[in-house]
């Protein structure tokens, strides 16, 4: 196993699961940040409506409203869809503050999501 690991390596041929690690940065920079990470799955096989994944959650740290929650999604590619994201907006819409998506892009905000660039993680 590892002389096919290494034959791969020398030929560039490595598979790399890009996003799995530019999550674990996030995490550790959401982490070096003071933040307790939490993350949110529903897999359900009957209710498509209800599946949904998000990479964090994380809350403000000082509690004022019943809004203390903010998700976000880490994205690592240009291509990318918000659909659990925007599925977790609808229905938790009162216990959110801000939902925020990481990307490679610039900044922006579009439809009460705020898109920042992944260096900007340890602002949050």
């Amino acid at each position: 196993m590892s002389e096919e690991i290494y034959k791969k390596l020398l030929f560039d041929k490595l598979e790399v699961n890009k996003g799995m690690i530019i999550e674990n940065i996030v995490a550790q920079m959401l982490t070096a940040s003071g933040h307790k990470l939490y993350f949110y799955a529903n897999a359900s096989r009957s209710d498509a409506q209800s599946r949904m994944e998000i990479d964090f959650l994380i809350a403000k740290n000082k509690i004022s409203t019943s809004h203390n929650i903010s998700p976000i999604e880490v994205k690592s590619g240009k291509n990318y869809t918000l659909t659990s994201l925007r599925k977790f907006q609808k229905k938790y819409a009162k216990q959110l503050h801000t939902p925020y998506v990481l990307h490679t892009n610039d900044v922006k905000e579009e439809d009460g999501i705020v898109y920042l660039p992944l260096y900007m993680t340890p602002l949050l």
